[in-house]
């Protein structure tokens, strides 16, 4: 009984963000465009102001840019979210 109480409870914490939201943003706003594969990648609820923006997570992880007519390149990438479906920014930082 205590480990269907355990998972039930890990299930009710757990934050409902998807990676490819995060790459997505991040590759449609990459010049030129580009394609960011994620290793790993981790969330952490925030829920704050910043300035006049609400900041739900922040999620930030690992992975690889291949652009076009180039090697693929590692990557260390971090994105905030207003809600948990839509980002506000992001920025990819070259590893």
């Amino acid at each position: 009984m205590q480990k269907i109480l355990w998972i039930l409870l890990l299930y009710l914490i757990s934050l409902p963000a998807y990676s490819t939201v995060c790459t997505d943003y991040l590759a449609g706003n990459y010049n030129p465009p580009a394609v960011i594969t994620s290793q790993k990648e981790y969330i952490d609820k925030y829920e704050e102001m910043i300035g006049s923006n609400f900041i739900s997570s922040i999620v930030y992880g690992k992975g690889y840019l291949k652009v076009p007519g180039s090697r693929k390149v590692k990557v260390s990438y971090l994105c905030q979210f207003a809600d948990y479906k839509t980002p506000v920014w992001g920025y990819v930082f070259r590893r």
